[in-house]
């Protein structure tokens, strides 16, 4: 074989290898787009389906919050349409009111208007009028079978509300004021009108609404027929209750008896909050209004706790209600209480005026009887419930 042969050979073995190099590149090249779509178009699909499912985390997260905000929305209007409701009750039953004076004192209008002392009143007819009520017993049951024996009203506190000004006042009525209160028989027959020591009032009643209401008709008579349509009555068990649910009140004792000394800061819980505000020497003549003074000083830590729980949950006076529905007898509804609750909490309760009947204690034949100074007594009622024309 020639050289020339041996090139030609040499040269066609080449341009056939290098065919056969061109054809297997062209199916690596092939095999790595096949690689390419299994290594890079895989991933994307599934990065397109976590940006769906992304998609649909966004639209549940914007549902929600939507629905948060509508109930939140809700509440509110249902908070404010209490409210209003609240403010309507207390202060219903005002067109038939006819309002007493003192002898001597002029009035007309059935008395919106009186002169005392030379100087012209209005009838303030923005102000509404709570009675609360702490009865001696542990269970307000009813009991229909023996009227006149069903617990007396022990603390008597007249709480009054100006709707519009905001001007709040707290009166604490001595048990044992003298005054008119409706009797009743055992069977509970009305048998007419005596002057006796106002907290009996409710013992003649049937020991929850009717010995409310005809509780609320003395106070009501004791203080000129002045409207009162709402009241609170609470046993002795929802003393304890209600001041560990605001986490105690805290006090510098008046007195020294029992567990505490006077003169000394106490935190009180559970059963000496009862104490505190109860206990009483019935040996001393002024016992009731040592008594008093006490109760006057725990409402006021009371209810400077209420109004710092409620500043961190709105809702305190509702759960406080509602933690005292086991004890108590009211015609109080969820209304008003969101109104006094919206309302008096916008009042520092520093500024709550907290005053008491005047009068004066004398030993009776039996027991101590409160004489209430009538001039003294007409000049706080004007006061409260009247302004100067």
């Amino acid at each position: 074989m020639s050289i020339n042969e041996e090139n030609n050979n040499f040269s066609g073995y080449g341009a056939d290898n290098s065919k056969n190099m061109v054809s297997t590149e062209k199916q690596k090249t092939a095999s790595n787009d096949d690689l390419d779509d299994y290594v890079f178009q895989k991933p994307v699909h599934h990065r397109h389906h976590g940006k769906e499912k992304m998609k649909r985390w966004k639209k549940a997260l914007i549902i929600i919050l939507i629905s948060l905000i509508v109930i939140l929305v809700a509440l509110i209007s249902m908070f404010f349409i209490f409210s209003n409701i609240g403010r309507s009750q207390l202060l219903s039953d005002r067109d038939d009111t006819v309002l007493m004076t003192p002898d001597g004192v002029e009035s007309r209008d059935n008395g919106k208007y009186v002169v005392y002392n030379g100087k012209k009143y209005e009838y303030n007819e923005n102000i509404t009028s709570v009675l609360f009520m702490g009865v001696d017993k542990e269970n307000l049951e009813t009991n229909t079978d023996d009227f006149g024996k069903n617990g007396d009203a022990d603390v008597l506190l007249l709480f009054t509300f100006d709707t519009v000004s905001g001007k709040t006042n707290l009166v604490s009525i001595s048990r044992d004021t003298m005054s008119d209160v409706d009797v009743f028989s055992t069977e509970g027959n009305y048998v007419g009108t005596k002057i006796q020591q106002i907290c009996l009032a409710y013992s003649y009643g049937d020991g929850r609404e009717t010995s409310c209401e005809n509780q609320v008709d003395a106070v009501r008579k004791l203080f000129y027929n002045v409207p009162i349509n709402s009241y609170f009555a609470l046993d002795l068990s929802a003393i304890n209750v209600l001041n560990d649910t605001v986490g105690g009140v805290t006090v510098e004792a008046l007195e020294t008896f029992g567990p505490f000394v006077e003169g000394e800061t106490v935190t009180l819980h559970g059963t000496d909050a009862e104490k505190y505000v109860r206990t009483r020497n019935t040996k001393i003549l002024e016992s009731n209004n040592m008594r008093m003074e006490r109760q006057k000083q725990y409402i006021r830590g009371f209810f400077d706790r209420v109004v710092y729980e409620t500043k961190q949950n709105i809702m305190t006076p509702v759960d406080l209600f509602n933690e005292a529905s086991p004890y108590m007898v009211t015609n109080i509804g969820v209304p008003k209480v969101t109104y006094l609750a919206e309302n008096v909490l916008n009042k520092n309760f520093s500024e709550l005026n907290m005053q008491n009947v005047p009068g004066e204690v004398k030993q009776g034949d039996f027991y101590a009887e409160y004489y209430v100074d009538e001039d003294s007594f007409y000049e706080m009622f004007l006061n409260i419930y009247y302004t100067p024309v």
